[in-house]
C-alpha cells in the first residue's frame, strides 16, 4: 500500500514540498473535499484550503513523482473548474502528517 511508504519517514527528512494557488471556479464546488479525497490514494501529506479572493491553496509534501502524480490528478479531475494553475516548489522537513482540509 503507498501509504506505508511515508508513514515510515522521520518528520525531520527533507520532503519535496509544492505550494499551488487553483484559480478558477474552485471555491463552492466541493474542490478541497475532492482534494482531500484523491490525497488519499497518494503518499502525500499537507493541506488545502480557501482564499478570501476566491482561489484555493494547497501544500503538498512527499516525494517529487508522488507529489506531482497527485497534483496531476487533481488537474484531471477538476479540470472543468480550474482556469490556472500557480506553483512553487521547495526541498525541506516534513510540516504535516496528513493531509487535511485547513479551515
Amino acid at each position: 500500500m503507498r501509504r506505508e511508504i511515508w508513514e515510515v519517514s522521520r518528520m525531520d527528512e527533507d520532503v519535496y514540498q509544492l505550494s499551488v494557488i487553483f484559480r478558477g471556479h474552485v471555491q463552492g464546488v466541493y474542490f478541497r473535499a475532492t482534494t482531500e479525497h484523491i490525497a488519499r490514494s497518494f503518499a502525500v501529506t499537507g493541506r488545502v484550503w480557501n482564499l478570501p479572493d476566491g482561489r484555493v491553496s494547497m501544500v503538498a509534501e512527499g516525494t517529487e513523482p508522488e507529489v506531482e502524480a497527485f497534483l496531476s490528478r487533481i488537474q484531471e479531475v477538476r479540470s472543468d473548474h480550474i482556469t490556472d494553475v500557480e506553483r512553487e516548489s521547495s526541498m525541506g522537513p516534513r510540516q504535516y502528517e496528513d493531509f487535511a482540509i485547513a479551515h
